[in-house]
């Protein structure tokens, strides 16, 4: 059974989620405190059991919670064989494929809702029910003559329905010997309880509970086919040192430590024995024979190793148990690398805690999901994963999509690296109102606030950096082109179109824009070493000479250094290749209606000349300083740049002047000279690194 919508309203910072589609895997991602785990927690309300508290119910809606509110509902898909067992039970009743569960504030036990299935809720004395069958059996009775009737136990027929098929078996033949001994010269009578005891109809399995078919289908259901929702927050480490005398002796015990934080405990302990199928008295008979004993162990270990590797991200692991004096059991973990060789061979207790925390993980919840109890249940799981390197989240997350074939898994993260589908159902975002202390869950994504969206935007970049670290590509691939800001990429992609010249083109190139100038030189380093052709284009103040300085020391050729300049002339950013008047007109189109409460006026080329500023970033800068107190704030390049590229894919970009398109182009083909230049080195056998090019002009 999968659930396929819920819905959760008065719950705890939850006024109403909205009818919301999840998914086989879905990722509830937001802030902490967001409310995910709140959502997860919700769910188990579905559950058979659930005990419900006035706790959970939401502060802000006392008024609503005086009637009776749907707590939390889900809308149901069965499956082929769910479908069957009901048909199976319920011949008279049209197939059953979705079904509702709900819970209210008002009702202690889960409620069902059959949809348009039409479903009898008349007194039904055919059904194949206990009541019907208590019935049979209080009829009977009454033919038996009092003086054998007083004799005979029928407290069994009296009480409630039997929980399982051995007592309801036993009990049966227990009254039935009884009977037949005391009604021996009474064969019409044996005769009718063996019609009725024989009878198909009467096994256990076959009588249901309820006297309506309604009320029988929703025991049934309760009893057979109720889902259940298994919530998990605590990922319990293994140490890896396993004292066997204290787990023999008593498991029921808080903890078998032998001494602080040495040993583990003993729930661990039975989920590690349980996936090497090691039984603790076999173990004990072992240790009589030596080659016994290693054989046991060998197998178990063997049995570890092939169970943990597939969800193991990275070299194989080796999984080794061995029996040392004072009857402790170890756990040695060893790393298998590509090429065959065995290194790292150590402890458990000893390799990192991000290491401890993902195998302990591993062995936990594949042993607990393994077990027949959690076999197609609905796994909640919070924060899975969390606080370990990159890698080994995705190394769970691996292990998360094996699972959600037999399980269908919620979880929360606000991991970039626990993200990896983006269909709607499948990434839910939940946000919470500050004001109102509220959550709300909505599975559109791409409209959530910057806070929320960030590690959905990282997992979405997840593809580029996984062709960036494919060394294949990245030797077979386009030159790359580092910029410093965003603004540097997205006026090299506009004006490539602008200008429609095939001989400049840049659309043969990657353009990757640095996070900030700290970032532009190990950005470089790392497309370079990845087998790119990588070029880094500068402005020209001094942080970026500094760069230019390390980027040779790091063995770049200077040639892989582009500084902008026009004519010889170095400019001081990207915006100085157009003439200032045109880059005004979008200044003065972006601000002259944001600033104009503020005294902003047009501004001319020579408000700039004024300032005796390097470019014209800088003198708008100074202008803008001047009116700090009139709310100007900080001129804001990236947002003109937006303007300048929106005209220009709309063409409407009348106001950039034939100089300033020129200008660009000299851009263009110097960039083009350099992977040409670049391309002749690497072709030639002579080093490059120590070569000089002072200024791009002497290039």
């Amino acid at each position: 059974m999968r659930l396929r919508k819920f819905r959760v309203k008065a719950y705890r910072c939850i006024h109403d989620s909205g009818e919301i589609r999840v998914g086989d895997l879905a990722a509830f991602v937001g802030r902490n405190e967001s409310g995910k785990t709140t959502i997860l927690q919700a769910l188990t309300l579905l559950n058979r059991e659930h005990q419900l508290s006035e706790l959970d119910m939401c502060d802000e809606m006392v008024e609503e919670l005086k009637n009776e509110v749907n707590l939390a509902e889900g809308e149901f898909d069965l499956n082929h064989n769910e479908t069957k067992i009901i048909k199976d039970a319920f011949p008279n009743i049209p197939e059953i494929k979705k079904l509702r569960i709900f819970r209210t504030n008002k009702n202690p036990i889960a409620q069902y809702d059959f949809g348009d299935v039409d479903i009898s809720e008349a007194e039904n004395s055919g059904l194949n029910s206990w009541e019907n069958f208590i019935e049979k059996i209080s009829n009977f009775l009454d033919t038996i003559p009092n003086h054998i009737r007083i004799k005979l136990n029928v407290q069994f027929f009296e009480g409630q329905p039997p929980v399982s098929e051995e007592i309801f078996t036993n009990q049966m033949a227990e009254f039935g010997n009884n009977l037949h001994v005391l009604a021996v010269d009474e064969p019409q009578i044996t005769e009718e309880w063996e019609k009725i005891s024989e009878d198909p109809n009467t096994s256990f399995q076959n009588l249901l509970i309820g006297t309506t078919e309604k009320i029988a289908l929703e025991n049934f259901i309760e009893t057979n086919l109720h889902p259940r929702f298994v919530y998990f927050s605590d990922y319990k480490k293994i140490i890896g040192n396993i004292n066997l005398n204290e787990y023999g002796r008593d498991k029921t015990i808080p903890s078998i430590e032998f001494s602080e934080d040495e040993f583990d405990k003993a729930e661990t302990v039975d989920n590690l024995f349980y996936l090497a199928e090691l039984d603790v008295n076999e173990l004990e008979e072992a240790k009589n024979s030596p080659s016994q004993l290693i054989k046991l162990l060998n197998t178990c270990s063997k049995r570890l190793t092939e169970k943990l590797n597939p969800a193991w991200k990275g070299d194989p692991i080796h999984v080794e148990l061995r029996l040392n004096p004072n009857n402790i059991m170890s756990v040695v973990i060893s790393d298998v690398h590509k090429d065959g060789t065995v290194t790292n061979t150590g402890l458990l207790n000893r390799r990192a805690e991000g290491f401890k925390w993902t195998f302990s993980f591993i062995v936990n919840f594949a042993a607990e999901t393994q077990r027949a109890e959690l076999k197609e249940a609905i796994l909640l799981l919070d924060e899975p994963a969390r606080n370990l390197h990159p890698t080994q989240q995705r190394g769970i997350s691996d292990l998360l999509k094996n699972l959600a074939g037999l399980n269908q898994v919620l979880y929360a993260t606000h991991s970039p690296y626990m993200i990896f589908d983006y269909a709607p159902g499948n990434l839910l975002v939940v946000e919470l109102d500050k004001k109102k202390h509220l959550s709300r869950i909505y599975y559109d994504y791409w409209n959530a606030d910057d806070s929320t969206l960030t590690p959905i935007l990282y997992g979405l970049s997840r593809g580029l950096v996984e062709s960036i670290v494919d060394r294949e590509i990245g030797y077979n691939s386009r030159p790359v082109i580092i910029v410093e800001t965003i603004a540097d990429t997205m006026y090299l992609n506009a004006f490539d179109k602008y200008l429609e010249d095939p001989n400049i083109s840049m659309n043969p190139l990657n353009i990757v824009a640095a996070y900030n100038k700290n970032s532009v030189l190990p950005l470089a380093i790392f497309y370079r070493n990845h087998g790119y052709n990588t070029f880094v284009l500068l402005d020209n103040t001094k942080e970026s000479r500094d760069i230019s300085t390390q980027l040779v020391a790091n063995e770049f050729s200077k040639i892989q250094t582009i500084f902008f300049e026009h004519d010889g002339k170095a400019l001081q950013s990207i915006e100085d290749y157009m003439l200032p008047a045109d880059y005004l007109h979008a200044v003065n189109q972006t601000y002259a209606i944001k600033l104009r409460r503020e005294g902003y006026v047009n501004l001319t080329d020579e408000h700039i000349k004024s300032k005796n500023k390097n470019g014209v970033l800088e003198g708008l800068g100074s202008i803008w300083d001047e009116h700090k107190e009139d709310g100007w704030e900080k001129f804001d390049s990236e947002e003109v740049c937006r303007y300048i590229c929106e005209k220009i894919a709309i063409n409407e970009a009348e106001f950039l002047s034939d100089k300033t398109r020129d200008r660009f182009r000299s851009l263009y083909r110097l960039i083009a000279e350099r992977i040409r230049q670049q391309q002749n080195l690497l072709s030639s056998p002579v080093s490059y690194t120590h070569l000089t090019l002072p200024t791009n002009r002497e290039v």
